[in-house]
């Protein structure tokens, strides 16, 4: 009885990998653009900052949790500034409409 050699099969992760790396990048230029809109003082912020670019990080985010025998930190990472981007808007509009300017 011979031992049966198995073919390594060699699969491509480097699209999770990706996918992983854009997300974090996408999050610090969402984070960017949120930063120069608040030190700009501009009345409208823009929606690209606020919504789009981190819906489409956490998106690539997620997508990067799926990788096997690859690091996942900047998947993490790129979750975790989308993540906060959503909360400091919701916490931003949230608490500025709780404000009663007339007593």
């Amino acid at each position: 009885m011979e031992l049966g050699v198995k073919k390594k099969i060699k699969r491509d992760g480097t699209l999770q990998t990706w996918t992983g790396f854009l997300s974090f990048v996408i999050g610090l230029i969402a984070l960017a653009g949120l930063n120069a809109a608040l030190l700009l003082e501009t009345k409208a912020f823009p929606e690209t900052a606020l919504v789009q670019l981190p819906l489409i990080g956490l998106f690539l985010g997620i997508v990067g949790l799926f990788t096997r025998k690859r690091s996942r930190l900047c998947a993490w990472w790129g979750i975790g500034i989308c993540v906060f981007l959503f909360v400091f808007t919701f916490m931003m509009f949230g608490l500025a409409w709780s404000i009663n300017p007339k007593p």
